[in-house]
């Protein structure tokens, strides 16, 4: 803070350079994942301000102001599993919002929202996708019969791009 002065009368200025520490990194999911319906998942973060002791965790959707609520509270320990992504959710376009959780006594006497962090841009889908042609998306003719004797270099360098990552949710013990 600073003070100047103006017709002899102080004035009080606060500096407008006071940035707060961030919460945390989200390490998972990333760009790469692919979340699968139906099955538990793990949300691992790096904790930047262990002094934010509890967050909320959100799952939201890039054209949408909806989020699906992941945990309401959870420790601020860079690990949460979530015990199963829900059904109603496939696409891309997906991604993990994490919140401070401010105590009520701090919150009245704090005027700062409670800091966030984001994660990568992520897909979900379900245990046949992509590797089938159901919920839109698109398999190679070639890649469908089994009457191939081996694969040719097109359809195999389709498959190592075209394939989900997969985490086990049991990443963070």
């Amino acid at each position: 803070m600073s003070f100047t002065l103006s017709s002899d009368v102080p004035r009080l200025r606060q500096s407008t350079s006071f940035q707060r520490m961030p919460l945390a990194r989200v390490k998972y999911p990333c760009q790469t994942s692919t979340w699968i319906r139906g099955n538990p998942v793990a949300v691992e973060w790096s904790v930047l301000d262990p002094s934010a002791v509890y967050v909320k965790i959100e799952l939201c959707h890039v054209d949408s102001t909806a989020t699906t609520l992941v945990t309401a509270s959870a420790p601020n320990t860079g690990c949460f599993v979530y015990s199963k992504v829900p059904w109603g959710l496939i696409g891309d376009g997906f991604y993990i919002r994490i919140v401070e959780l401010v105590p009520e006594a701090s919150a009245s006497q704090q005027a700062t929202a409670p800091r966030e962090t984001l994660s990568d841009v992520f897909r979900v889908g379900n245990s046949r996708w992509p590797d089938t042609a159901s919920e839109g998306s698109l398999t190679p003719v070639s890649v469908r019969g089994s009457s191939i004797r081996s694969p040719s270099p097109m359809s195999s360098r389709w498959h190592t791009e075209h394939q989900p990552s997969f985490r086990p949710a049991a990443s963070c013990y």
